[in-house]
């Protein structure tokens, strides 16, 4: 990301998957040509393409892993020996091995029930008469009660003041017919 191309864009480092396909030879004459002067140019570039030409070299010179006839034995006994778990609710698997819900049928499905309109109103059934209900109608009320002493003070300071009257007031209507 050192120096500019001719757009004035900044040049980006190899993506893995790209340097994978270089040193595998998977890329195209005009892509691993662009690639390759990237390379010359990138000392980290370089650094990872050399990583990954040793990475290729010791996979290709490794010996192929080998596993004992009891392990291939066990392994394949799984399917028959092993119990394996049931199928989670409400799902299940088609016989070619697709996953499908499953309807319930103690449940009724959506779009069932009763018409729009057709139950008791509101409070008909009996849900205001109950225990719960009275109580909180009288959280209700002192929800209300508590709200409007707070609004209010007990020494009356809040309640407007008399006014006073002058005291040449009470001897002018005091002299008047």
């Amino acid at each position: 990301m050192t120096d500019l191309r001719g757009w004035g864009l900044p040049e980006q480092h190899l993506l893995p998957d790209a340097v994978v396909a270089f040193v595998d030879g998977e890329l195209s004459s005009t892509a691993h040509e662009r690639a390759s002067t990237h390379i010359q140019r990138c000392g980290f570039c370089a650094f990872e393409t050399y990583t990954q030409l040793q990475a290729r070299s010791a996979v290709r010179t490794a010996v192929a892993p080998t596993a004992s006839a009891s392990l291939l034995d066990r392994l394949g006994a799984i399917p028959q020996e092993v119990e394996l778990p049931s199928a989670p609710d409400g799902l299940a698997i088609t016989e070619d091995g697709q996953f499908v819900a499953v309807q319930r049928t103690d449940k009724p499905a959506f779009g069932t029930g009763p018409v729009l309109g057709s139950s008791k109103p509101l409070g008909s059934q009996g849900w205001f008469t109950g225990r719960r209900a009275r109580q909180g109608a009288g959280v209700v009320v002192s929800g209300m009660l508590l709200g409007a002493l707070a609004f209010t003070s007990p020494d009356g300071s809040d309640a407007p003041a008399a006014p006073t009257v002058p005291q040449n007031a009470r001897a002018v209507f005091a002299g008047t017919p």
